[in-house]
């Protein structure tokens, strides 16, 4: 067993060369008998014409806004020393983050805000991202958690200033929306499938391009307007529980299954 096991970790390329061929064409043979296809975001529409020449059909997926909105960060500012800071929150949700771009931001940030802290919740890149952590300078201003239930996630995100979601493609990002349900104000890049839903500086805020001095620009405006911090918080929270809602997804995706069935 172990020797194949071996073999096998050896040769994965020539393996996944072999495979990926088979793989795409059932994959494309597939579709060609599926009625409807439905996908979060317009970025994921390209995606699918691209692939398969297929249109479909955006339904927006559900978040549960009271278990996000009604959780309470004091606790962990307290226990970590945060209580006269301002926290900036990433949380892993794509491989296609740029984790290095938000460090690279609080660089940035701390050379005139002494006070800013970074909160990393991924279990991507670790030990680079700490290499990079030490190389600036930042030790005491990152902390590196690992939240185990949506209950913790939920006090992690409750215990932010704002959250950064810095990404040079993702198809949705529900990250970004339970941080919105949580009343946060969003920092996300425009290829970031939850920019759709975002009125910039209203309900959140969209950068063009994926630079740490962009990301850091925008801060430092929520840093000096704490009204519109609060502002663009409640607007998120107010769009997520208006618009995201299971019981919404679970009604559109129904509807979908009918108008499907009835053709």
């Amino acid at each position: 067993m172990n020797r194949l096991t071996g073999f096998f970790a050896q040769d994965s390329t020539r393996f996944r060369n072999i495979n990926w061929p088979i793989f795409e064409l059932l994959d494309k043979t597939t579709v060609k008998y599926i009625d409807e296809i439905m996908v979060l975001s317009h970025v994921s529409q390209e995606y699918i014409r691209k692939a398969y020449n297929r249109s479909s059909r955006i339904v927006r997926t559900g978040v549960d806004a009271e278990l996000f909105r009604n959780a309470k960060g004091e606790n962990l500012r307290r226990k970590y020393d945060l209580e006269n800071c301002f926290v900036l929150l990433f949380v892993d949700g794509s491989i296609y983050a740029r984790r290095s771009d938000i460090i690279k931001a609080l660089s940035i940030l701390s050379k005139k805000h002494d006070n800013v802290r970074l909160i990393l919740g991924t279990q991507r890149e670790r030990e680079m991202l700490t290499s990079l952590i030490e190389e600036l300078g930042l030790r005491d201003k990152v902390l590196l958690l690992n939240s185990s239930s949506d209950l913790e996630l939920a006090e992690v995100y409750a215990a932010c200033d704002v959250f950064v979601y810095p990404s040079s493609a993702s198809t949705w990002g529900l990250v970004v929306t339970e941080a919105m349900a949580v009343a946060k104000p969003v920092i996300v890049s425009k290829q970031v499938g939850t920019s759709e839903i975002i009125q910039d500086h209203v309900n959140g805020i969209i950068v063009d391009k994926v630079a740490p001095e962009e990301i850091s620009k925008q801060v430092e405006i929520l840093i000096e307007n704490p009204e519109l911090c609060k502002k663009l918080g409640e607007n998120a929270y107010r769009y997520v529980k208006n618009n995201l809602s299971w019981e919404k997804y679970a009604k559109n995706v129904e509807s979908v299954f009918q108008e499907t069935l009835s053709r």
